[in-house]
């Protein structure tokens, strides 16, 4: 698998020519312990080519992803999969239109309906009462959805979720071809599917459109993502990089460009055979929890992924954070209720190592029964975008039951939104919103 935007880089050092472009730092940065990166660190210059317009080496780089993914074209983003999001939804949606969408979406995607003007039609997941986790999304939810909403433009579900849950990515696939909805899927915490024992990334199982954070499970710098578009999608990659680059920045970085070039090579060489032994580690991480009481929150889960449920051993998921700090593990997220540990093939054996040790040492309690608030559905009287830019207040949360919301509230980023703004603050998210310590809140004013 060749490389070509990182050759480029490569041979651009080695012509040693003056740097009278941007960035600042010219290749040369004043400390030397990031001087030697910085070379690699250049604009869109002549030779370069362009990531909106891209003829060149990003397009041989792209199109190796591609043929990686099965993909009919894939696109890169340096801006994360919140570019990818924006850029998804303009491609299958204008303004004023609905689209249908499984509440456990990314903070991204509620404010990039604020942006476009695009309403959600919410369909609740699964929630899990032993685990309280709000998992897979339904095939069934969706088909009323659509039945429900037969003018929505498009159906868009996140799967993998934060905590690992995956939702049955073709079965819903076939429902939304059967009506003629593209399905949108932000992958973002998937971007390994393809490369696991079992091939599970949403293009492979039917989707029209999906986001891969390959930052977050891959050997990718920070920002660096796919968007991929299905081989039988009527997208082009032209109306893709159109629409990207109304999103995203025009000083793409080259770095995170460069990694992404890199990871082509991981993946055609070695990432088939290190997901499979990650996979095997992962199951011994789940056979040595096991023995404390911990169980997998769902059958139908990403299986590098470790999510750990602390209720199980009679603690708070934040005690179970600190319980693994105190042994050199730094954890990807705690709630309240759960730890989630994110593992990838670049984890040492020291790492492991020590993530079995601080399971071993936890000193089980008796399991704290089940105090989770199960979510139930605002009222939505305006749209987003209406609450977002109008008139607000700030307000104590005890006293904001029957006030609309002007801003989304989530515990953290990547969770289910408690209150999205545009709906009416109820009991029940006015508990949610104290249990998550968010005491004060933005309503309309």
């Amino acid at each position: 698998m060749n490389t070509p935007i990182y050759d480029y880089l490569n041979n651009l050092i080695d012509d040693d020519i003056s740097r009278l472009y941007m960035p600042g730092h010219k290749g040369n940065h004043p400390y030397d312990y990031i001087r030697d990166m910085s070379k690699y660190d250049i604009t869109e210059m002549t030779g370069a080519d362009s990531l909106y317009e891209p003829d060149g080496i990003i397009l041989q780089s792209e199109e190796n992803t591609a043929a990686l993914y099965g993909a009919g074209h894939t696109s890169f983003s340096a801006g994360g999969s919140t570019l990818c999001i924006q850029t998804m939804l303009s491609l299958v949606a204008s303004p004023k239109d609905t689209v249908i969408v499984a509440r456990n979406a990314h903070m991204a995607f509620i404010n990039a309906c604020a942006l476009l003007e695009i309403t959600p039609y919410w369909v609740k997941p699964n929630y899990n009462d032993n685990f309280g986790v709000s998992g897979e999304v339904t095939v069934k939810s969706i088909e009323n959805a659509i039945k429900a909403m037969p003018n929505a433009k498009a159906v868009y579900i996140t799967s993998p979720d934060y905590l690992g849950c995956m939702s049955d990515v073709l079965s819903i696939a076939k429902v939304c071809k059967k009506y003629n909805k593209p399905l949108v899927v932000d992958n973002a915490h998937g971007a390994h599917l393809k490369f696991t024992q079992t091939d599970c990334h949403p293009i492979t199982l039917g989707a029209t459109i999906c986001c891969d954070s390959a930052h977050k499970t891959l050997p990718v710098f920070t920002g660096g993502a796919y968007l991929h578009v299905s081989n039988d999608s009527k997208i082009t990659k032209h109306e893709v990089k159109t629409k990207m680059s109304l999103f995203g920045s025009t000083s793409p970085s080259y770095l995170i460009l460069m990694s992404l070039d890199l990871n082509n090579k991981y993946l055609f060489e070695s990432a088939k055979a290190d997901f499979a032994k990650l996979q095997d580690t992962v199951k011994q991480l789940y056979e040595i929890a096991h023995e404390k009481g911990f169980e997998p929150i769902s059958p139908n889960r990403d299986l590098t992924k470790l999510t750990l449920d602390a209720y199980k051993v009679g603690m708070t998921g934040e005690e179970l954070a600190v319980h693994l700090r105190e042994h050199k593990v730094e954890c990807e997220y705690a709630s309240t209720r759960h730890v989630v540990l994110m593992l990838s093939p670049q984890n040492s054996k020291l790492d492991i190592d020590r993530i079995k040790s601080a399971i071993a040492k936890i000193t089980k309690k008796e399991p704290i029964v089940n105090k989770d608030i199960s979510f139930e559905l605002p009222q939505a009287i305006m749209s987003v975008r209406q609450a977002v830019f109008s008139k607000k207040e700030l307000i104590s949360i005890d006293n904001a039951v029957g006030k609309v919301s002007a801003e989304t509230k989530i515990k953290c980023p990547p969770g289910v939104p408690i209150i999205i703004a545009g709906e009416v603050i109820d009991t029940y998210a006015q508990k949610l919103l104290k249990k998550s310590s968010i005491f004060l809140i933005n309503v309309v004013k």
